[in-house]
């Protein structure tokens, strides 16, 4: 194999290792038993570790460099742009916090399932002081130019600056807050109440179900389950799985979570399959996400 197809192949591979991590990440928050956590962490810190080793494996430098010298179609391109981008981030992270971080912010999230339970952010607040600490220090070892926040940042919105957000929410505000201002003073109000009587479960559970699939969300690739904050996962191609919450007196928290979910769920059983393992396979921001 040439330089490119054997990166490819290392990549593929690679990424089949974070699918696994990532249907551990869906099942502790689902269905783990409560005193599993502290196993989930060292599975998913070991996992964290092997994967950084595979990201930054010398052979990958290797191969890119030998690729520069290859003439390349233009989604070749594409991939070799991409994982570049990703090695030279990953080579700047030791793998020690690559591996603490996924360990504490296991812990973390049964802590705060635990807190937002008895409404008591104490009991969370020493997680979330050390995640804090650990991501100034990934923020350090990755390098910014202006503000630490962007170097994390760039991980989720490639180029997307602190600087940039600040104006671009700064330019919103001045529309929307006068609009805002405007619907808190008008005489005319909505009437809310029928959001908030009783809505079995069971009830909203299939109705969620069949506005999922009448948007286009494939059950036969993906599945609806309950946890304590909502959230999409894409497993891999033909697996993707949606989360929501439901309250037996509140129409809007299980629903709309469904909606907002399956948005993302359709994003990804859409992405190809032929492509997975490499950045033509996968979400190219969150933003687009």
């Amino acid at each position: 194999m040439n330089a490119y197809d054997q990166l490819l192949t290392h990549w593929r591979e690679t990424s089949i290792l974070g699918s696994c991590s990532a249907l551990l990440g869906w099942d502790e928050r689902t269905y783990m038993p409560r005193q599993g956590s502290r196993h989930r962490a060292e599975q998913l810190a070991l996992l964290a570790r092997i994967i950084h080793e595979r990201l930054t494996h010398p052979q990958v430098g290797d191969w890119l460099q030998a690729i520069d010298a290859s003439t390349l179609t233009e989604d070749q391109q594409a991939n070799v742009r991409e994982i570049r981008r990703t090695y030279e981030r990953a080579v700047r992270v030791p793998a020690r916090l690559v591996e603490e971080l996924a360990r504490v912010t296991t812990h973390a999230q049964q802590a705060w399932v635990d807190a937002r339970a008895d409404s008591d952010f104490p009991k969370f607040l020493p997680w979330l002081e050390k995640i804090v600490a650990l991501k100034r220090e990934e923020a350090q070892a990755l390098g910014y130019a202006e503000h630490p926040y962007d170097a994390l940042l760039d991980e989720y919105e490639p180029g997307a600056t602190s600087r940039g957000i600040r104006e671009l929410f700064s330019d919103l505000a001045q529309e929307l807050s006068p609009f805002v201002a405007q619907l808190i003073e008008a005489d005319r109000r909505p009437d809310t109440s029928l959001l908030h009587r009783s809505f079995p479960i069971e009830e909203q559970q299939r109705f969620g179900r069949a506005v999922a699939e009448a948007m286009g969300f494939d059950f036969e690739s993906g599945r609806l389950d309950v946890t304590a904050h909502p959230f999409c996962t894409g497993i891999g191609p033909g697996d993707c799985r949606l989360t929501t919450r439901y309250s037996p007196s509140h129409f809007n928290e299980g629903f709309f979570g469904i909606l907002h979910e399956c948005g993302h769920g359709i994003y990804e059983q859409n992405l190809p399959a032929e492509h997975f393992g490499t950045p033509l396979g996968s979400a190219c921001s969150l933003g687009i996400h």
